[in-house]
């Protein structure tokens, strides 16, 4: 009851105070001067605009909420596509000594094209959408070799790119990513080509 008054207390001086603006004063002789009807269409004008504004609020409302929720699965996507690669590195360390011909000290002689195959199968990139070119040895001593190549991809996804980059980076045997280009060409599907140069590192065994 108390919280009752003092509400009533509030809304009176409200009034009051508007009640003594002259603005106030116009409008409420506007109102007067209006018939019923008028009356009655200004009201459901009133009630229309309020209701106009709800919606607009509810629509925003629910914009941000699906933009929101397509954020949260994106980031799951990428989330378990990291998890993928992370899995994916572990099985590649483990079969590592086969990709190398089964000698571990021959990396100087291990041919790379097998391993980039080994690596795109692992990212779920078909054998023939894959071509190692321009092979060119970039520099070499008694101790190192760095030879670049240009991977072509063709019709593959986004993720197998970003999965077979991270495993370009992350292998059992020494690759630097260099430069990543990508052409979209426009497919609804999602697909495109794409180019990755690496520098691939053959390292002599010191006996």
């Amino acid at each position: 009851m108390a919280i009752d008054a003092v509400a009533s207390r509030v809304l009176g001086r409200i009034y009051d105070k508007l009640y003594d603006q002259a603005w106030f004063q116009k409008l409420k002789t506007k109102w007067e001067e209006l018939d019923t009807q008028s009356r009655m269409y200004l009201s459901m004008a009133g009630v229309a605009a309020g209701v106009f504004a709800v919606i607009i609020v509810l629509l925003s409302l629910m914009l941000t909420a699906r933009s929101l929720k397509k954020e949260l699965a994106e980031k799951n996507d990428l989330l378990t596509m990291i998890q993928s690669a992370s899995d994916e590195m572990r099985r590649l360390k483990e079969i590592a000594p086969a990709a190398q011909g089964g000698h571990p000290g021959s990396q100087d002689t291990a041919p790379w094209a097998g391993y980039f195959e080994l690596l795109a199968a692992g990212a779920g990139i078909e054998k023939t959408s894959l071509t190692a070119n321009n092979e060119k040895i970039l520099a070499a001593t008694e101790q190192a070799k760095e030879t670049q190549y240009d991977l072509v991809l063709k019709h593959v996804g986004i993720k197998q790119v970003v999965k077979l980059a991270f495993s370009l980076e992350n292998g059992a045997k020494p690759v630097k990513l260099r430069n990543l280009t990508i052409d979209t060409k426009s497919d609804p599907a999602g697909f495109m080509d794409a180019t990755l140069s690496v520098s691939a590192f053959n390292i002599k065994q010191v006996p």
